[in-house]
């Protein structure tokens, strides 16, 4: 047997941090499992905003239930995440999320009055 791909089942996911396109993109292995069957939620635990992936499909062949349960950690401060998105193709997963648009913080004057 031989498998090339990134993606494996003891390590399902890889993280590409691409900074000249501003995207993070979570590359996650859920062969087996239906589309309709994968959620994707952002949760936050102790101060900690998670990306959460779950499913679980029963293969209608072989009788057998694959599922998925992973979350990621991720950044709020850096990271867009009313901006994710999500495709699913050839049993990967991939969640794309922006960083956030640095602006330039303009400096007001203000001024104090003598008395």
């Amino acid at each position: 047997y031989n498998f090339n791909r990134e993606e494996k089942d003891m390590h399902p996911y890889s993280i590409l941090n691409n900074k000249e396109k501003k995207i993070v993109t979570i590359t996650h292995n859920v062969l087996g499992i239906n589309k309709e069957d994968i959620k994707l939620s952002k949760k936050t635990e102790d101060r900690i905003t998670y990306i959460v992936i779950n499913g679980k499909s029963k293969d209608e062949v072989t009788g057998k239930t694959y599922s998925v349960n992973s979350r990621f950690s991720v950044d709020e401060k850096s990271l867009d995440l009313s901006k994710v998105k999500s495709t699913l193709k050839n049993g990967l997963l991939y969640i794309t999320i922006p960083y956030k648009e640095v602006k330039e913080k303009q400096e007001k004057e203000s001024f104090i009055n003598i008395d």
